[in-house]
């Protein structure tokens, strides 16, 4: 999978820098702050716990933080119509879990780490990857030092989420532990996204954009590992449904176009 994302990210690079040594092609590199809005990142917490979160339980919480973005477009101008755009972008969207699970993991180290020898757990991460097509229209200034813009785009969305992670013994001073993994599959499903803002100087753009990156479900598939002195146990459980999940992004990027 890594290995596609890369081919996927040097392709679109590589004709970037070779749209922009003509007239009719131009590229941009972007990066900037993402926020999920909407279920995506949201959940319920009650008495310090998490009650509902799509990597929990049957539902549409995504239990979503404040993350980062970075990408890449190649776009191409209309002949006859300079002001007017088609484009091809990737981007890589990081959202960790927000502030309420990310506290709730930490008091339950606290309080588990008393009665535990060890005891460690590891939260799952998103990565949103969309591939989009789209238009893009400008309004230049008489002296083009300042440019508006907008951008529509489709295409489609490689959502992956690392594994979650728990370890820990039984008793102090006992040598009986359990560890328990799961791992999500990645899944792809439409995306869309809608942006505007502002070129300075005819390179520095700024803008504010809305991503909607599909609806699919979250598939687990889980391990337990269970060791003590009479013998050591692997279980494999049953591919497990978590919900289903709808990526909502609003973003604000800083960029470099050339």
């Amino acid at each position: 999978m890594k290995r596609v994302v890369i081919v996927i990210a040097a392709m679109l690079f590589a004709g970037t820098v070779c749209f922009s040594q003509t007239a009719d092609f131009y590229g941009v590199v972007s990066m900037g702050g993402s926020l999920p809005v909407g279920n995506f990142g949201k959940a319920t917490v009650k008495d310090d716990e998490p009650q509902k979160w799509g990597l929990a339980d049957e539902s549409q919480y995504g239990g979503a933080g404040i993350g980062a973005n970075v990408g890449i477009m190649g776009a191409k101008r209309i002949s006859g119509i300079e002001e007017l755009s088609v484009f091809l972008s990737a981007e890589f969207f990081f959202n960790p879990l927000n502030k309420a699970l990310r506290d709730y993991k930490e008091q339950y180290e606290v309080a588990n780490i008393n009665s535990h020898d060890k005891y460690e757990q590891r939260f799952p991460v998103y990565f949103n990857i969309p591939v989009l097509a789209g238009c893009r229209y400008d309004i230049y200034t008489r002296n083009r030092d300042i440019s508006i813009f907008a951008e529509l785009g489709v295409g489609a969305n490689m959502r992956i989420i690392t594994d979650h992670y728990e370890y820990w013994n039984m008793y102090k001073h006992n040598s009986e532990a359990h560890s328990y993994t799961e791992d999500y599959r990645t899944k792809f499903s439409f995306a869309a996204a809608a942006g505007a803002g502002a070129v300075f100087l005819g390179h520095i753009q700024v803008g504010i954009f809305y991503h909607y990156l599909g609806t699919a479900r979250v598939i687990s598939d889980a391990e337990v590992i269970y060791n003590n002195p009479m013998g050591y146990e692997e279980t494999a459980a049953p591919a497990f449904s978590r919900g289903v999940l709808s990526p909502h992004m609003l973003s604000i990027k800083v960029g470099y176009l050339f």
